[in-house]
């Protein structure tokens, strides 16, 4: 009879731990299943917060392209014009000389188109002269009044 009854006994634990161990694997599937659901819920929605950022990003990049584009215009229009003032002030005086001395072989031809050719060269020396000191207030304001000082406005 004790026997039996030991007998009953271990039937009886061992489908008790067979049952837990079922319940404690259904349990495990489940909370693995919910994390699992949470994690993908959560990687979607980073996702998705990290393609906004994207956008917003090349937004601002395509802004800040135009940006510099227009503040490199800016800064080569003066160069451009200065360099074209130049080359049409040496070929003014080139053709103004070739000018002055197609005279074929008449004094007072000769004499006006020279003092022409003089009037042409004080209005270009003038015109040098001014360019020469518009360009150094320019330097001027950048370096002193108007303008910030290169590092310090980079690092605001």
């Amino acid at each position: 009879m004790n026997q039996k009854l030991v007998s009953q006994v271990g039937g009886a634990v061992q489908r008790i731990e067979k049952r837990t161990e079922e319940r404690v694997e259904k349990a495990v599937e489940q909370v693995a299943g919910e994390a699992s659901a949470r994690m993908t819920a959560n990687l979607d929605a980073s996702n998705e917060r990290a393609e906004r950022i994207m956008q917003a990003t090349a937004k601002l990049e395509s802004r800040q392209l135009w940006s510099a584009a227009a503040a490199m215009c800016l800064i080569l229009l003066p160069v451009v014009v200065v360099v074209a003032g130049l080359w049409m002030g040496v070929a003014g005086l080139i053709t103004g000389a070739q000018w002055a001395l197609d005279v074929d072989g008449s004094v007072w031809l000769g004499i006006g188109r020279w003092l022409v050719a003089a009037v042409g060269l004080a209005g270009a020396a003038y015109a040098l002269f001014a360019s020469v000191r518009w360009v150094a207030g320019l330097v001027e304001t950048w370096r002193g009044r108007g303008m910030p000082k290169w590092p310090r406005w980079r690092k605001r």
